[in-house]
């Protein structure tokens, strides 16, 4: 295999052997998440800066090193689009590659492209073995995460005649709303009307009708054990609640070892069941996170939803703590360290139930008492009915029959 020399046109002889030649099965990656290092000439030709660094750095994974290396550069030429140019005959018929962009130049090539503006070139021969896909694939999130402070515009290719300036342009420029609705067909258009007419209804809503409450959910012991093995501040656990019962209306626990902060739950928690996480966070704070994936059925993560206050109480009671921070999380990316800090405290929630048998009925107040402008009806207990009514049987101590 041939690559090009950094910063020239020349080719050297390649010191590795080509990509997908090895055994791929010795590689622990842990499924699609490869989560392969990236090689320093990599982060040295991105982060060399437009006078220093290449136009573009093409990118593979080293089988044998287990990592993404910078298998060619491309020096900047007399025209982004030559340069593309250059791209496409470097490409391999066999190799999945991932090309990185430098999108800015001094002709305005790319209109709005900054210094912090890249293109990915995602290329996928068809002819390419299928676990190198799926390595270059799933290694295009690490590219993006390591140089987070960089915007990428990411074009998907499998033909080399696709690698074109012009075509990367229009396929990655911003849609007006006009173009947007003018390329969706009436089945779409008319998905999307429904969809904002139902958010619509939703935000009107009622929130929660007064006097109802809150369903409770049943802790199991497995719960209540994990939470009570919750290491103190900076230990290396949480727990995992789950759903579970007949009716899923009670609530499991376990440990997740060897996570200590928000972020190490990338990659530990189911992507079709929504579940909750307890961890603690500094100065005796204790953190809910209400996992919501978007591949759990709605009705599961409805459910989630609806016992969460539930959940709020009993982790206060088992942790005995007076407060505790939320959160919400549907995508990993979200899952970061500084959550703790982001989440709002949990709202206030009924007291707890030894509290409420403790404090007992109130004296003189006949148990059940119905709301402001309501009146007991049979079966309800105490309560007088309202002015012109009479007591119907089983109410109790009503008005007194003239």
């Amino acid at each position: 295999q041939a690559v090009l020399a950094p910063g020239s046109g020349r080719a050297l002889a390649a010191s590795q052997p080509a990509l997908g030649a090895g055994p791929l099965g010795m590689i622990p990656l842990g499924g699609t998440h490869a989560h392969l290092k990236i090689d320093e000439a990599v982060i040295n030709a991105v982060q060399g800066g437009a006078e220093a660094g290449p136009r573009a750095v093409k990118v593979t994974v080293d089988t044998k090193g287990e990592q993404l290396t910078a298998a060619s550069t491309f020096p900047e030429g007399a025209s982004l689009d030559a340069d593309f140019a250059a791209i496409a005959e470097a490409l391999e018929d066999a190799v999945p590659c991932m090309v990185l962009v430098r999108l800015h130049d001094a002709a305005g090539s790319v209109p709005g492209a900054g210094a912090d503006d890249w293109g990915l070139l995602a290329w996928t021969p068809s002819e390419s073995p299928v676990k190198l896909r799926m390595l270059c694939a799933s290694s295009r999130k690490t590219l993006r995460d390591h140089f987070s402070k960089l915007k990428f515009k990411e074009y998907n290719i499998s033909e080399r005649s696709e690698a074109t300036l012009a075509q990367f342009l229009e396929q990655t420029h911003t849609l007006t709303e006009g173009e947007r609705r003018e390329a969706m067909t009436r089945e779409e258009l008319d998905a999307e009307e429904v969809k904002k007419q139902v958010a619509r209804e939703q935000n009107n809503a009622p929130k929660m009708l007064a006097g109802l409450v809150a369903l409770q959910i049943q802790a199991q012991a497995s719960f209540q054990e994990a939470i009570a093995q919750l290491p103190a501040e900076g230990g290396k656990a949480a727990v995992l609640g789950r759903l579970a019962g007949s009716k899923g209306e009670e609530l499991s626990g376990e440990l997740l070892e060897g996570v200590g902060s928000p972020g190490q739950l990338k990659g530990r928690l189911p992507s079709e069941e929504p579940c909750y996480v307890i961890l603690r966070l500094p100065e005796e704070r204790v953190l809910l996170v209400s996992w919501l994936p978007d591949g759990a059925p709605a009705r599961l993560r409805m459910k989630c939803s609806t016992f969460k206050a539930s959940v709020v109480q009993i982790v206060k009671d088992l942790c005995k703590v007076a407060s505790l921070a939320v959160a919400e999380v549907s995508d990993e990316d979200d899952l970061t360290d500084d959550l703790g800090t982001k989440a709002a405290p949990a709202a206030e929630d009924a007291p707890s139930a030894a509290d409420a048998s403790a404090s007992g009925p109130k004296p003189g107040g006949g148990g059940f008492r119905p709301p402001p402008g309501g009146f007991a009806l049979p079966g309800m207990g105490g309560g007088r009915p309202p002015p012109g009514g009479v007591a119907l049987p089983g109410m109790g101590g009503g008005a007194k029959a003239k």
